[in-house]
């Protein structure tokens, strides 16, 4: 036979592990609402329909009776304890003892008359019980069952109701907020100022606390200082000011001494609960993990993915049950999957990656013999082999399983495709160059020849190689001017493009705009005399302009810049837009006379009819690459075209636009010995002129201002036997004549 009364009339008394991983369910039940698929469902009130809609809808219900009626679906009936007051005392009593302090409180709020029932001298079992279930102290004399029970087991405030409270002052027995401290406590001294007319005796009679809102750290220990709770005063001024006995005087004195003892144990038996209360919530999250794991091997993921992806600190595994319920499952798996799925993803590309480089290699000899087909002139404006890493028909035959061996023939689809690949990412960078361009290019029609559109490579590109250094590109990354020298720059840096969550590939990295270059781009367009807004390139270059710096003139003589070299050395130098000028017809003239052959010298030639000199490093001078035409490709340096048989390389422009230096006729001029100087070594001969202008750069130096012999010093000219550092045309280099 099936009981529902204890045989002996004892009440059964619940353990505390039991009572309190049930109180921090309910806890993170609240915390993670929603989380119970299996009920709980709130009953809701029943709006009023006006009578307008009464009426259609009674017509709109006569107009479908014909129609057949779906079977309703049975509506689940709310939980509430409307029945729970109906049941025997003694059920009840078993049911009331398996309750934690905390909801007993709020079981006796529910209703008046669960409140009188609760609070009833028959239920001093059941209070106790509770109490006794977490070895809580017996309550102060004076105190009830149900007030202790409130003050050691909830955390809101006694005097506004503030939730979140977790310190109680054992002196005062209260659990106050920080606002409700400064509002009520009152500093010893200040009494008679706060209550004029209180006698100060009467405070050795009223519970006192050693901290205040105020008093943390190291004031926390002081034990000089005496505050008041003001409620506490007014109830002892009461008896004070209207009679009192020796009794009377001994309880009280009693009651703060015993206060003052009981502080020790209340702290300790708080210790032991917050441990307690941890290792409950640790279990708690221990078996909420292991249910969220077991959720996942459902779906198919392995524990060594698992143990690393998720923890107990996981979000949705902190705070919740330890039953993962369907409705809480659809919550979380959204939060934990992408992390378990990177995780997987990381693994398995880890174990394929030797496999991966294999196959690519087989890709890359394939795009290599691709690129053999077409002139040097049309394949350097193709992108490495790289750019085909993040393709979905690449992506199937590297990644594919290891038991898989890919060939040649494997990839012959996307040999097939290579045209098309090119053409379709060709396209795409242009798209991302013209997203690039300033605001105020709208309207133009190819603002990427423009002569003010600086680019350069994006730094942000591989963010741990600028970890020590903001700037480590060479100055032929950040220079790039114009749709060719861009689109046939290499760089061997990529950025990290995620395919899927844990798995990246290196890719090409894309451009930025370069504003500090394009300004000084600008600033050589004003001086060539074309309108910076819409000056092209190609008028830039049909004007060939040469231009000097007004600060880098040395013994052994100053440079002619064409106008992408003046931009640069106006960058590169620090020097401000000022310092360059056009040059005279007489120095355009020595320089263009000479500029032929220091081309001709310089290594940034390339043969059209094979790679052999397409990359920067392998390029040649021109003598170089006519006699490789002749002895590779049977034509001689007569009949050998430019653009046909050999081209300029886009990719050695800077090489190829080198300076041209003209001697200084007059080197006398240089006998300034600066010891100011911080741009040129300390030994630097200068001009004056030079010397005036380098001084009078700064706002706060002027030339005028210095003092020979203290500033600086002129000194004869040096014997040829003598070397003597002089200033160079580039910041902070230095020759020896």
């Amino acid at each position: 036979m099936v009981t529902t009364r204890t045989q002996n009339g004892v009440v059964r008394k619940a353990t505390a592990k039991a009572l309190l991983l049930a109180d921090e369910a309910d806890a993170f039940a609240i915390a993670s609402d929603g989380e119970d698929d299996d009920g709980d469902f709130k009953v809701s009130k029943k709006r009023k329909v006006s009578s307008s809609k009464r009426q259609k809808a009674s017509g709109n219900a006569a107009a479908s009776s014909s129609k057949t009626k779906a079977a309703a679906k049975p509506r689940r009936r709310g939980k509430d304890l409307s029945l729970l007051p109906t049941m025997p005392l003694d059920i009840l009593y078993e049911i009331l003892c398996q309750l934690t302090p905390k909801d007993l409180l709020n079981l006796s709020r529910t209703n008046k008359l669960f409140r009188s029932t609760m609070f009833g001298n028959q239920m001093l079992t059941v209070w106790r019980a509770a109490r006794d279930a977490f070895d809580a102290p017996e309550p102060p004399d004076g105190w009830t069952e149900q007030k202790w029970a409130g003050l050691l087991f909830e955390t809101t405030c006694q005097s506004c109701g503030k939730r979140g409270v977790v310190n109680v002052d054992w002196l005062l027995l209260r659990r106050a907020c920080g606002t409700c401290k400064r509002a009520h406590l009152i500093y010893g001294p200040r009494i008679k100022s706060r209550f004029p007319g209180y006698d100060p005796e009467m405070l050795e009679y009223v519970p006192h606390t050693h901290t205040s809102a105020w008093t943390k750290g190291w004031w926390s220990n002081r034990t000089n200082s005496k505050f008041y709770w003001d409620d506490d005063i007014e109830e002892v001024a009461d008896v004070y000011n209207y009679g009192y006995d020796e009794d009377w005087i001994d309880d009280r004195k009693e009651l703060i001494a015993e206060r003052a003892e009981m502080v020790k144990v209340y702290q300790d038996w708080l210790e032991q609960m917050d441990k307690f209360k941890g290792n409950a919530t640790a279990e708690n999250r221990e078996k909420r993990l292991e249910a969220v794991k077991a959720r996942f091997r459902e779906e198919g993921y392995e524990d060594r993915d698992l143990d690393k992806a998720i923890s107990v600190y996981s979000s949705g595994i902190f705070a919740g049950t330890p039953h993962v319920t369907n409705a809480v499952w659809s919550r979380i798996r959204p939060k934990l999957e992408p992390e378990v799925q990177r995780t997987m993803n990381e693994r398995i590309m880890a174990d394929l990656k030797p496999l991966v480089d294999e196959r690519m290699a087989i890709l890359a000899g394939l795009y290599d013999a691709y690129l053999n087909k077409l002139r040097p002139s049309e394949s350097c404006y193709c992108p490495p082999i790289d750019f085909l890493r993040v393709n979905p028909d690449v992506i199937k035959v590297v990644e594919a399983d290891e038991d898989i061996d890919i060939t040649e023939k494997d990839f012959q689809p996307i040999v097939e495709k290579f045209g098309e690949y090119v053409s379709k990412y060709q396209d795409d960078t242009e798209k991302e160059l013209l997203k690039l361009m300033p605001v105020d290019t709208e309207g133009v029609e190819d603002p990427l020849q423009l002569a003010r559109v600086v680019l350069r490579r994006d730094r942000r590109a591989r963010p741990e190689l600028y970890r020590y250094t903001s700037n480590s590109m060479e100055p032929e990354d950040s220079f790039l001017i114009g749709r060719d020298m861009v689109c046939a720059h290499t760089w061997e840096r990529r950025r990290r493009m995620e395919l899927r969550p844990g798995v990246f590939a290196d890719v090409p990295s894309k451009y930025e705009l370069n504003s500090d270059v394009s300004k000084a781009c600008s600033s050589i367009i004003i001086i060539a005399g074309l309108p910076q807004e819409t000056a092209t390139i190609a008028e830039m270059d049909a004007k060939d302009a040469r231009f000097v710096c007004k600060l880098c003139v040395s013994m052994n003589g100053y440079n002619v810049f064409t106008w992408r070299a003046a931009a640069q050395h106006v960058w590169l130098g620090g020097n401000p837009n000022h310092s360059m000028r056009l040059a005279t017809q007489e120095e355009e003239k020595m320089s263009k006379e000479n500029e032929l052959a220091l081309r001709e010298g310089t290594k940034a030639w390339s043969c059209n009819h094979c790679r052999a000199f397409l990359e920067p490093s392998a390029s040649r001078t021109k003598p170089v690459v006519l006699e490789h035409l002749k002895s590779e490709h049977g034509i001689t340096a007569d009949d050998a075209n430019l653009d046909e048989d050999y081209f300029v390389n886009q990719r050695c422009r800077h090489a190829y636009e080198a300076p041209y230096l003209i001697p200084e006729p007059d080197a006398e001029r240089f006998k300034c010995l600066c010891y100011r100087c911080s741009r040129h070594p300390p030994d630097t001969l200068h001009s004056k002129e030079t010397l005036s202008l380098c001084v009078n750069r700064y706002p706060f130096k002027r030339f005028e201002d210095m003092v020979s012999g203290i500033d600086y010093e002129i000194i004869p000219r040096p014997s040829a036997d003598e070397k003597v550092v002089e200033a160079s045309s580039s910041a902070g280099d230095s020759t020896e004549s």
